[in-house]
């Protein structure tokens, strides 16, 4: 059977993350569990994160094994992403757009430096739509609508369901 160029690196990845999976299941083991938990204990979470890392790590290697060669074509194509710089003529890949990584830099950081002063809920909300405009969205309200409905719902789960601590910053009296 013949496999596809590149499917080697498939198949190492996959059984490297299928490892990793079976470690942390391993490891899980290590974790004491006082009675007081009747349900959901500290074992959970990394059980489950183990067991779907172990699951497609196999499916990733399993996939890169059963994968046939691509068809060659006469002259190659080189594919790019469409809307890209680099589909541009005469481009020909050289050429860096280095504005989407600032943006996104420039979003991690501000919640680096901003994170304890505005709170969890904006700082992640600036974050979302600097990565969005660096993907290469331009829809600014939707974006916005969006990040901060993600970064709500994620204030309060962490808060209000686990119990955690995030700073809430001037949205204090909100939320």
């Amino acid at each position: 059977m013949s496999i596809k160029p590149g499917a080697a690196a498939e198949i190492v990845l996959g059984l490297g993350i299928a490892a990793l999976g079976a470690f942390v299941l391993y490891e899980t083991g290590a974790i004491k569990v006082a009675p007081v938990y009747a349900k959901v204990g500290p074992r959970d979470i990394p059980i489950l994160v183990g067991a779907l890392l172990t699951l497609l790590g196999l499916a990733l290697a399993w996939q890169g094994w059963r994968a046939k060669p691509a068809p060659r074509l006469n002259p190659p194509v080189v594919m790019d992403a469409p809307g890209s710089k680099l589909d541009a003529p005469g481009t020909g890949g050289s050429t860096t757009d280095w504005l989407p990584l600032a943006a996104i830099a420039i979003g991690l950081v501000q919640q680096i430096l901003l994170f304890e002063f505005l709170g969890f809920v904006p700082t992640a909300a600036i974050l979302f739509l600097c990565v969005s405009y660096g993907f290469g969205s331009r829809r600014y309200l939707r974006d916005a609508i969006i990040a901060i409905a993600l970064a709500v719902v994620a204030y309060v789960g962490f808060v209000h369901a686990l119990g955690l601590h995030l700073p809430a910053g001037i949205l204090g009296g909100v939320l």
